[in-house]
């Protein structure tokens, strides 16, 4: 074993990149093959007409036109609201997918290798953050250990299309370092260089705003001439924030209609305070425990009662830390950075891959916890304090030192278990012949395999059909019955059941009536009738051409065979 900082600080690095090692083998999920569609294919849709280099972050955004588009080939459902936007000004990260597929388009590996980069080069930072604020360097290798290993940021890493949160932590530290640097040496190159990096931390994510939350409690508890001044010098910060935030809302970019996940401050504040309340103790207490926050996401029903047990077990976890370090002043940095800093992730429904600046503070403060429990043999005088601090400590030590360590390399391969979850079996028509000039009408298949259908058939090198039109994506039985270009199609429990189909559309807010279209390329879809809460039970299709058209592929896929069959039609 190393007996000096460096050496034990390198032996901590190596271990966390071995047990990213998995990341390695999990090949792409999710929006990674829309990103290698977008900057390898010869695409239907043109990029957005916005700032961004490549639309990789604003493929939705927000325009009903567009949004139609996006309809025809199945890459939303036809039931969305016409001006869904998820439309996020990312160019740095923009850039790094770009540099991927420049170097190495059919490798896969490298580009989650590259990841690895971006999360051990934030490491090197967060080391030498310890090393400057915790109280001594037991403490600050003990900091470190957790938070390199933490397995909440295993799905982050190994994650391609979430690199954007990588580079934000990366450049976001640069800030920090070079803020303390210039308050202590007053040099204005540092100064330039503090903002620079802000800069491009916002530029590669909108988690780049978190660093802020850092260099707030830097200037309220360790500035060295005080906190006025501290907070006189954090505003140069703040400007570029708000510089940039105009900018960005100007040009279009945020979230907008999609309460499932996102809740824009800027035009909801009132809905933000609201999910903020119930969605701060959820992250803090994955944060904090072991539970995943990605558990209240997924979960449907009323989850009230959930952020009241993860509040609980926070202040179960917190009285003791704070009481026994509440003597150093380091203490309220690490413990105000940790909430500063997960403010903006508070409009995103919680995630695990929210925290990878809020664990900075948590880290800091649990290693400087551990480390006086276990090296410093600290106690509460209180008996019964005694106890709790000792309980307490078992329970961090256990979670954090042993099952995280444990967990990351699990979860640094999970990408590669939610992409298999995700059957891609519904994007093969092999029984289509001349697919290119085929217009397909599917029904049944699953939501998140319709939606993945086209980006798969461009990572496969695959033709597209001129159209993919996923009527349904629940089983069950149907009544159909057609005439000409019109089909009436009617489902007893109608067309959206669940949860994650109305994550596109809130029907509380915007409940379908009798009479609505959705007009796409070729296929007006019309909702006849609906039911009590707004979900269409009964479609007519009209198609621009007769039902009975060659054109036309009506299939149904069949789970048990996994595969799709002829859709029979009255």
């Amino acid at each position: 074993m190393p007996e000096h900082f460096t050496g034990r600080r390198n032996l901590i690095f190596l271990a966390t990149f071995l047990l990213c090692i998995p990341a390695l083998f999990t090949g792409f999920m999710g929006d990674d093959y829309l990103h290698y569609a977008l900057l390898n294919a010869d695409l239907p849709i043109a990029k957005p007409d916005d700032l961004s280099l490549f639309g990789l972050f604003s493929f939705i955004n927000g325009d009903p036109e567009r949004n139609r588009l996006l309809m025809d080939y199945s890459l939303i459902p036809w039931w969305t609201y016409s001006e869904l936007k998820y439309a996020f000004w990312r160019p740095l990260s923009e850039l790094s997918h770009w540099l991927d597929y420049q170097l190495w388009p059919n490798q896969p590996w490298l580009m989650h290798l590259h990841n690895i980069v971006w999360y051990m080069g934030a490491l090197v930072l967060i080391a030498k953050l310890y090393q400057r604020f915790q109280p001594g360097e037991g403490a600050a290798l003990l900091a470190l250990f957790l938070y390199a290993l933490d397995s909440s940021h295993g799905f982050t890493i190994s994650w391609i299309s979430n690199r954007n949160a990588l580079l934000a932590l990366l450049f976001g530290l640069l800030t920090l370092y070079f803020h303390c640097r210039w308050r202590d040496e007053n040099r204005s190159i540092l100064l330039l260089c503090a903002l620079s990096s802000q800069l491009m931390a916002l530029f590669s994510a909108e988690l780049g705003i978190s660093v802020f939350g850092y260099i707030g409690a830097y200037a309220l508890f360790m500035d060295r001439k005080g906190p006025v001044k501290g907070v006189l010098a954090a505003i140069p910060y703040f400007v570029v924030i708000v510089i940039w935030w105009v900018i960005y809302k100007d040009a279009g970019f945020g979230a907008a209609h999609a309460d499932a996940y996102y809740v824009d401050p800027a035009t909801q504040p009132t809905a933000f305070v609201v999910a903020a309340i119930e969605r701060l103790p959820v992250l803090l207490a994955s944060q904090w425990g072991l539970i995943p926050a990605d558990l209240y996401t997924l979960t449907p029903g009323d989850k009230q009662a959930y952020s009241v047990l993860c509040g609980l077990f926070l202040l179960f976890v917190l009285v003791p830390v704070c009481a026994l370090l509440r003597r150093n002043k380091t203490t309220l940095f690490w413990l105000c950075g940790m909430v500063f800093s997960i403010l903006p992730a508070l409009a995103a429904s919680p995630y695990d891959r929210l925290l990878l600046f809020p664990g900075i503070g948590a880290a800091g403060l649990l290693g400087h916890f551990i480390h006086m429990i276990w090296v410093k043999k600290v106690r509460p005088g209180n008996a019964a304090m005694r106890f709790y601090t000792l309980a307490v400590f078992g329970i961090l030590a256990l979670f954090h030192l042993i099952l995280a360590p444990l967990l990351l390399p699990v979860m640094t391969y999970s990408t590669k278990l939610m992409a298999e979850a995700v059957s891609d079996k519904p994007s093969y028509f092999d029984e289509v012949e001349d697919i290119a000039n085929k217009r397909l009408v599917l029904f049944s298949p699953p939501l998140a395999s319709s939606l993945a259908i086209a980006g798969l058939r461009f990572y496969r090198n695959e033709p597209m059909p001129e159209r993919i039109w996923t009527i349904t994506t629940l089983e069950g039985e149907f009544n159909t019955r057609a005439d000409g270009h019109k089909m009436v199609i009617t489902r007893e429990g109608g067309f959206m059941a669940n949860p994650t189909e109305e994550s596109v559309r809130n029907l509380k807010k915007y409940p379908f009536k009798n009479g609505d279209r959705v007009e796409l390329s070729g296929l007006t879809i019309e909702v006849s009738k609906t039911g009590s809460t707004g979900r269409p039970t009964e479609l007519t299709l009209l198609f621009d051409d007769p039902v009975s058209s060659d054109q036309y592929q009506f299939l149904k896929w069949n789970p048990a065979m996994n595969r799709y069959e002829k859709f029979e039609i009255n």
